[in-house]
């Protein structure tokens, strides 16, 4: 997460040539399994590999040898190895000392504890201050975008699940002061615009949270051509009627009628049920 880095107890050392580094991450995202030469030539070059790619390939991995035997552990011995095996090459490593795997195994953590949500918040903070920027910055290829693309992902179900954990903990105004800037990386992420309306709600700030349904549609409008999830939808009549307890939010399903569709009618013939007023009378007064 970020750029590409190895500490030692000395501090940082020095990971070479970006395409050096692109070798040791395409080692790293697979710590302590083995990964056959083939992989590595297609991560690192992918449909571009030069002429004669594994004796390039094997002066990387001398390289990187070398550089681990400097990671130092306290009581001797070195943090990392890289070590050849039948299968592949193998760089074992505590997945702990590597920020990537610590962050999904406390995701992970914090999921499962359905009922102890302090916990569970805490550890997805954890994994969210793991964060340090782009994954693989600067590095180049389809196999590091995709890596990217990936985490990215990973990272925004993350912040989801934390906001709504922090939500129900009776805590909005600590969704209210982080959801905005992660908004602001992942503009037409609804899940994380569907809890921050609720946690403004919450906090006695409806009119606030109108505003922000309001934003939301125009973003939706001008980038996807689309109207709100129905679920957002809902949230709004919700906050436009005073309920106190606006329906909790839940991921959306691939069937939803309302996600996106170029379709949907509007106007008086629009079906009561797919209306953002739900058929009731006009409220014309925020």
């Amino acid at each position: 997460m970020g750029e590409v880095e190895v500490r030692s107890a000395g501090g940082p050392l020095d990971v070479g040539t970006p395409r050096q580094q692109v070798v040791l991450a395409a080692l790293l995202v697979d710590a302590r399994r083995p990964i056959a030469i083939e992989t590595l030539v297609d991560r690192v070059w992918g449909h571009r590999p030069p002429a004669h790619p594994r004796p390039v390939l094997y002066a990387h991995l001398s390289r990187i040898r070398g550089l681990l035997r400097q990671t130092a552990v306290p009581g001797g011995g070195t943090a990392a190895r890289l070590e050849r095996r039948h299968a592949g090459y193998v760089l074992d490593v505590d997945p702990e000392r590597v920020d990537l795997h610590r962050f999904r195994r406390l995701v992970e953590q914090g999921a499962d504890r359905q009922h102890d949500d302090e916990a569970g918040a805490a550890e997805l903070a954890e994994a969210l201050g793991l964060w340090r920027g782009e994954p693989l910055a600067g590095l180049a290829g389809e196999w590091a975008a995709q890596v990217r693309a990936s985490w990215h992902r990973r990272r925004l179900d993350a912040a989801v699940r934390w906001a709504r954990t922090e939500f129900r903990l009776g805590r909005p105004g600590a969704v209210i002061s982080a959801v905005p800037d992660l908004i602001a990386e992942y503009p037409l992420a609804e899940p994380l615009e569907h809890v921050l309306i609720q946690a403004l709600h919450a906090a006695g700030r409806s009119a606030e949270a109108l505003d922000r349904y309001g934003t939301v549609r125009r973003r939706l409008a001008e980038e996807l051509g689309a109207a709100p999830g129905t679920e957002l939808q809902s949230l709004y009549r919700a906050v436009l009627t005073g309920d106190r307890t606006p329906p909790t939010s839940r991921p959306p399903r691939p069937d939803d009628p309302g996600r996106g569709s170029p379709t949907r009618r509007s106007g008086p013939d629009r079906p009561a049920a797919d209306r953002p007023d739900g058929g009731a009378r006009p409220r014309l007064v925020p």
